[in-house]
């Protein structure tokens, strides 16, 4: 047997997030900060720290800057490194966990347990839900592709014509209206949804999606490079990010919002007495 370290063994290969990716860190960094301020979220559970073809582990790096401790379910501990280059290592915990449905992980023991990405592809979205709520303290949240963005549909145009199967999930979950009501019938209540990542350009137009399913690449199968860190760390994000970002927060109808809107998100609170 060939050990990792041994002459000839296969390196895995490295990736580097593209551009969108960090305009995309950096439009989240400063909603989860406003969260944290507008909710008074101190501590956050993610359920999983997976990733979308990016890095993972590091999608909640802006709760942690905004104060929070983070605990992060089925993580990469190898990014670990990542949350020490910002200053915030003492922030973060990984904790692995058997099942996202059935965790054993004890209740009501952080004020947002929340997810990116990952509920289009939970088989069992109540479930899941159920769970979430069993281990909040206040509330729960879910961070998704944006439907609505005109670039979805040319996405899964793309992979029907490649003849590429669509593994990003069920698809009504990447709409805020049925994520609302998924979580207003399991009795909660709906007191924060929006847009984040709203630059001037289409989002899943599928050309890099395309690339890295040919190539066989997903959050895990990589090393990842993520730029963002390295902004971050040294506070010298580019003009046009900040720029992008100015323009994102101009206040603008939900209808015309959402054409542009890359990702969107719905936060909601438990029930009083079930605290």
């Amino acid at each position: 047997m060939t050990d990792a370290n041994s002459t000839g063994a296969t390196e895995r290969r490295r990736e580097v997030e593209a551009w969108g990716v960090t305009y995309e860190r950096f439009a989240l960094e400063h909603t989860q900060a406003r969260l944290v301020s507008k909710l008074g979220i101190k501590t956050v559970l993610e359920l999983p720290a997976h990733g979308a073809k990016a890095m993972p582990s590091i999608y909640s790096t802006g709760f942690g800057l905004a104060g929070a401790q983070v605990t992060l379910a089925n993580g990469h501990r190898a990014y670990e490194k990542c949350w020490k280059e910002l200053g915030i290592g003492d922030r973060v915990e990984f904790v692995d966990v058997p099942s996202l449905r059935q965790t054993a992980l004890p209740d009501a023991q952080w004020d947002l347990v929340w997810d990116f990405a990952y509920l289009p592809l939970e088989e069992n979205p109540q479930d899941l839900v159920r769970e979430m709520m069993r281990l909040s303290k206040r509330y729960v949240g879910f961070f998704s592709v944006n439907a609505g963005n005109v670039g979805f549909g040319w996405h899964r145009f793309l992979h029907k014509h490649n003849d590429i199967p669509w593994v990003h999930g069920d698809v009504q979950w990447n709409k805020r209206t049925n994520v609302a009501r998924l979580l207003e019938s399991a009795g909660m209540r709906v007191v924060a949804k929006g847009f984040t990542d709203t630059p001037m350009w289409p989002d899943a137009l599928g050309f890099r999606d395309m690339r890295l399913h040919r190539e066989g690449i997903t959050f895990d199968s990589v090393d990842w490079e993520s730029p963002y860190i390295d902004n971050r760390r040294d506070n010298d994000f580019a003009a046009w990010i900040k720029a992008v970002y100015a323009w994102e927060r101009i206040p603008m109808i939900t209808p015309i919002k959402s054409l542009y809107s890359h990702i969107n998100f719905v936060i909601a609170e438990k029930p009083s007495g079930s605290r």
